[in-house]
């Protein structure tokens, strides 16, 4: 990792400033128009002001920003490995093939466990034109690369991994880095403790980072790469002598049985780790409650007691002392009483405290209420942790009056306003209605490393190219590829995959099933999308399975992605150009669904869910899991989250007005110009402010 890295993945810009050279020299002009043309080949293109920049240097700075820039380019679009289909004349080959060849192929390739291929010849393929939108590369200087740290590092939002390793990076190269932001200036508890995990290994004090017995939970568990979250389980690394005094003396300034109880197996795991016995009487002491499981009074112990005995009264009284968990628990609170004017008394006591609670958990709340006025037979939740699942769970809900839950919305968009009407004018404001199709980021902590990053059930333009291409590169064990699909219910309609390479009535086909990849393979498929829809295609899921063997994350290698292609015969089978998103996908699961394609409206939606494990004696596919990727293409459509229209209109509303035009406006909130779904560090940073 290296700034041109971070700077292109992050800004679409790299960080450079003038460089004394002879200006118009057309050797550098050459050079510069070499490497131009190089990055068109993967749909990046400098902007003319890189390039006016860059021809007035001298020859080793251009070789040396040449030997930077083109890996970095090729990566994103996943043109860093060499793809080889089965069958190497994909597609025309696998339409034109019949079924006994490619049954016949299969099954030797099944009895050699994968080492036999068949011996086609890879014949030329035409060259025809296609339109390619190009990604800009701009200028970035220090400034705005030191300002896209302090949006990550202070970000109200998780981090997802790439951006914690760029921010460990920063911290590690910039020695600035630690006057930079303090421990008050990051918002979120656990990005303030991934830092506080980096300043250890830097051998810096973090006093300030700690305010919690959970904070130093957090901590120890950044420092043995588990999920902050506290979501799953930790294997506590060995610690060294001064890290374990370092994080004993801190717990003994803040440690509680309450807090210890609400993470006790983790707990009894970490104080073995830390000898606690070895620093502290007062830790020991409490250590020895949790390992023995003696009784820690807690304050959510009290609430559920309350609840169970239906005590509203009591339960109110108690939560107003801790806001969040009100909020937190407030649906759950309302259901105890069929009363609308107690309702109605329980939603005034937490409007009158709803200002100390942080604009996310608002944010999260005003989605859900917004929509509890209808009854449900189910509800969709998507449980934190470093994987994201997104759960169905099918449960008759009963609907809450409209005017109790009018009454929530309206307080809570009522402190909203007040909360950024303190932040700096925007003036004049335009925002496109599209946004409200784009949901504000949440559960960034775990987002795949990819071309592009937005928020989970973003719709995107689909554009108007009729090929749909997905792809798969992989090192490892067996990973298929496979594509369903749904109707407007999500029910199945059809699939292919390694069971099903062709499918004529459906226009789509496989490149080929290949279960070895000790040396890298890739697998296809393309979609026709024309006329889909008249055949009660809805939707279109793009699966991406190990078959048998490691978690993604214990494969060498996995790329997924997917292109559009205007001629699917012609040019190269993986073309980076024609790249829309490739993604790097290292989950813990051996299931996910990357992205899904909404054939009527002509949209994409991001999806980058994993499903639940499904263990059966054919092995993981689309047969055995199709239940669970319907129960997640719901998950993601129904979603019920505030929009970033919904978010924008808000700062608009509190900080400025709304035109009607974006030429008329001083700040845009837009598909593509301005602060759009893509730009998550500046959301997080700027726009979810606490």
């Amino acid at each position: 990792m290296n700034k041109i890295e971070i700077s292109i993945r992050k800004l679409n810009a790299i960080v450079i400033s003038p460089v004394n050279g002879v200006e118009g020299d057309e050797h550098n002009q050459a050079m510069v128009m070499t490497l131009n043309a190089e990055m068109m080949k993967f749909g990046f293109i400098l902007s003319e002001s890189v390039v006016k920049l860059m021809c007035a240097w001298d020859v080793a700075t251009i070789s040396q920003y040449y030997d930077h820039i083109l890996p970095v380019v090729q990566q994103l679009k996943g043109a860093d490995v060499h793809y080889q289909p089965m069958y190497p004349n994909f597609p025309g080959q696998v339409i034109a093939a019949a079924e006994l060849e490619l049954y016949i192929n299969a099954v030797v390739h099944y009895w050699s466990c994968g080492q036999w291929l068949p011996n086609y010849r890879k014949l030329p393929r035409k060259l025809r034109f296609e339109a390619v939108k190009y990604i800009e590369i701009g200028i970035a200087n220090e400034s705005d690369f030191e300002a896209l740290m302090v949006r990550l590092i202070t970000a109200n939002e998780s981090l997802s991994e790439q951006d914690k390793a760029i921010v460990k990076w920063y911290y590690k190269t910039y020695p600035n880095a630690l006057n930079l932001v303090s421990a008050d200036d990051i918002p979120f508890k656990e990005n303030k403790c991934v830092v506080a995990a980096i300043l250890v290994e830097l051998k810096q004090p973090i006093d300030g980072y700690v305010n919690t017995a959970t904070d130093v939970l957090r901590v120890a568990t950044a420092l043995s790469s588990g999920d902050v979250s506290l979501a799953g389980n930790t294997a506590f690394k060995s610690l060294s002598r001064p890290v374990r005094r370092q994080l004993i003396s801190l717990l003994e300034e803040v440690i509680n049985e309450e807090d210890i109880r609400r993470h006790k197996n983790k707990w009894v795991k970490l104080f073995h780790n830390l000898h606690v016995g070895d620093y502290s009487a007062k830790v020991y002491k409490i250590a020895k409650k949790a390992r023995n499981n003696l009784r820690m009074d807690s304050f959510n112990g009290k609430v559920e007691c309350y609840l169970c005995e239906k005590q509203v009264d009591q339960v109110v009284a108690l939560l107003a002392a801790r806001p969040g968990e009100f909020a937190r628990r407030l649906d759950e609170v309302l259901r105890l009483s069929s009363e609308v004017s107690h309702q109605m008394q329980v939603v005034e006591r937490f409007v009158s405290v709803a200002s100390h609670v942080p604009t996310r958990v608002q944010l999260q709340l005003l989605g859900h209420f917004q929509h509890r006025h209808v009854a449900s037979s189910h509800k969709i939740v998507f449980p934190k942790g470093s994987t994201q699942k997104g759960v169905v769970v099918r449960k008759e809900v009963k609907a809450l009056n409209r005017e109790v839950t009018r009454k929530i919305v309206v307080g809570i968009e009522k402190c909203l306003l007040n909360r950024f009407a303190k932040l700096a004018p925007l003036g004049p404001v335009w925002v496109d209605p599209a946004l409200l199709q784009c949901p504000v980021p949440t559960q960034q902590r775990s987002a795949s490393a990819g071309l592009f990053e937005v928020a989970r059930g973003t719709r995107l333009p689909l554009g108007n190219k009729e090929t749909l291409r997905f792809f798969i590169y992989w090192v490892g064990a067996d990973i298929d590829l496979s594509a369903t699909f749904h109707a407007e219910d999500f029910s199945l309609l059809e699939h292919v995959s390694y069971t099903n390479l062709k499918s004529d009535g459906y226009n789509a086909y496989h490149s080929g099933d290949i279960t070895s990849a000790p040396n890298g393979a890739s697998e296809f498929i393309d979609i026709n999308l024309a006329g889909l829809a008249d055949k009660g295609v809805r939707y279109i899921a793009m699966n991406v399975l190990v078959y048998s063997g490691p978690l993604f994350k214990d494969h060498e290698t996995c790329y997924a992605g997917w292109m559009m292609r205007d001629k699917p015969n012609s040019n190269e089978v993986f073309e980076p150009k024609t790249v829309e998103q490739k993604i790097d996908v290292r989950s813990q699961s051996r299931n996910v669904i990357p992205v899904v394609f909404d054939v009527q409206d002509k949209q994409v939606i991001w999806v980058d869910l994993a499903m639940a494990k499904r263990v059966h004696w054919r092995g993981n596919n689309v047969e055995s899991n199709h239940a669970s990727i319907e129960e997640k293409l719901e998950a993601i459509v129904f979603h019920h989250k505030v929009s970033l229209g919904q978010l924008f209109a808000l700062h608009a509303k509190a900080r400025g007005w709304r035109v009607q035009e974006a030429a008329m406006a001083d700040q845009v909130f837009s598909m593509g110009a301005g602060v759009t779904p893509f730009n998550i560090d500046v959301i997080n940073a700027d726009y979810i402010s606490d």
